[in-house]
Protein backbone atom coordinates (compact mmCIF):
# COMPACT_ATOMS: atom_id res chain seq x y z
CA UNK A 1 0.00 0.00 0.00
CA UNK A 2 1.04 3.57 -0.56
CA UNK A 3 0.36 6.85 1.19
CA UNK A 4 -2.05 7.69 -1.64
CA UNK A 5 -4.59 5.06 -0.62
CA UNK A 6 -8.05 6.60 -0.35
CA UNK A 7 -9.33 4.71 2.67
CA UNK A 8 -7.70 4.23 6.05
CA UNK A 9 -6.98 0.69 7.18
CA UNK A 10 -8.42 1.38 10.62
CA UNK A 11 -11.97 0.92 9.31
CA UNK A 12 -13.05 4.40 10.32
CA UNK A 13 -13.70 5.35 6.69
CA UNK A 14 -11.32 8.28 6.90
CA UNK A 15 -9.59 9.37 3.72
CA UNK A 16 -5.82 9.42 3.91
CA UNK A 17 -4.79 9.91 0.28
CA UNK A 18 -4.07 13.00 -1.73
CA UNK A 19 -7.82 13.60 -2.20
CA UNK A 20 -8.49 13.61 1.54
CA UNK A 21 -10.26 16.61 3.05
CA UNK A 22 -8.29 18.89 5.30
CA UNK A 23 -8.26 18.20 9.05
CA UNK A 24 -11.55 19.34 10.62
CA UNK A 25 -13.35 19.85 7.30
CA UNK A 26 -17.05 19.01 7.19
CA UNK A 27 -18.29 16.26 4.88
CA UNK A 28 -19.88 17.50 1.68
CA UNK A 29 -23.68 17.00 1.91
CA UNK A 30 -23.95 15.78 -1.68
CA UNK A 31 -21.79 12.73 -0.95
CA UNK A 32 -23.08 11.92 2.54
CA UNK A 33 -24.01 8.25 2.20
CA UNK A 34 -25.87 8.34 5.52
CA UNK A 35 -28.58 10.32 3.70
CA UNK A 36 -29.02 7.73 0.93
CA UNK A 37 -32.79 7.13 0.53
CA UNK A 38 -32.14 3.70 -1.02
CA UNK A 39 -29.09 2.22 0.73
CA UNK A 40 -27.56 -0.75 -1.03
CA UNK A 41 -29.54 -0.13 -4.22
CA UNK A 42 -27.85 1.33 -7.29
CA UNK A 43 -30.13 4.23 -8.25
CA UNK A 44 -28.05 5.02 -11.32
CA UNK A 45 -28.26 1.53 -12.83
CA UNK A 46 -30.36 0.85 -15.90
CA UNK A 47 -33.64 -0.96 -15.36
CA UNK A 48 -33.60 -4.71 -15.90
CA UNK A 49 -35.01 -5.83 -19.24
CA UNK A 50 -38.26 -7.78 -18.87
CA UNK A 51 -37.93 -11.32 -20.15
Amino acid sequence: MTTEDTTAENGAGESTGRHAAKEGAERHPLIDLARDPNPGRADHAAEDDPE
